[in-house]
């Protein structure tokens, strides 16, 4: 056998025997998927819509399932606790009070919306914009109140 055949043999069994020895591919693993607690967008303004249409139908037990545990109430009222805001809203119930929200804006967990405060039926005041509620985890845990 003369030196150029046994220097191709040399190789292709060199490239063989690489081949062979050589760890295989692995293939990417797929990346770990995270859930979250809704893939819609509007989420948190659906919460704060229906908070507001509990309240307009005079169901307070119903409004406080939409309320986190450590809420926070800044403008008209100061207030920190679930328990304290349940005694504000049951003030605000008993004195015959009902709002009307529209104008309802989401980024993320902080929702926008105009406001018109009704006293039995006949409108008191409003806002255009100008009130705030933070969600989390699908609860109220901060409003900024523009109510009187």
């Amino acid at each position: 056998m003369n030196i150029k055949a046994t220097f191709f043999t040399l190789i292709i069994v060199a490239q063989a025997l690489a081949a062979c020895s050589a760890v295989p591919p692995v293939a990417a693993s797929a990346p770990t998927v995270v859930p979250t607690p809704t893939t819609d967008p509007l989420q948190s303004a659906k919460v704060v819509e229906a908070f507001w249409d509990a309240l307009q139908d005079n169901d307070l037990e119903l409004a406080m399932t939409y309320v986190h545990d450590d809420m926070v109430c800044s403008g008209f009222c100061y207030l920190k606790g679930k328990e304290r805001f349940r005694t504000y809203l049951q003030g605000y119930l008993a004195g015959g009070y009902s709002t009307k929200i529209s104008d309802i804006r989401n980024v993320g967990g902080i929702v926008t919306y105009s406001w018109s405060v009704y006293r039995s039926g006949n409108f008191v005041r409003g806002g255009d914009n100008d009130e705030v509620m933070h969600i989390e985890d699908g609860k109220i845990i901060y409003w900024e109140n523009q109510h009187r």
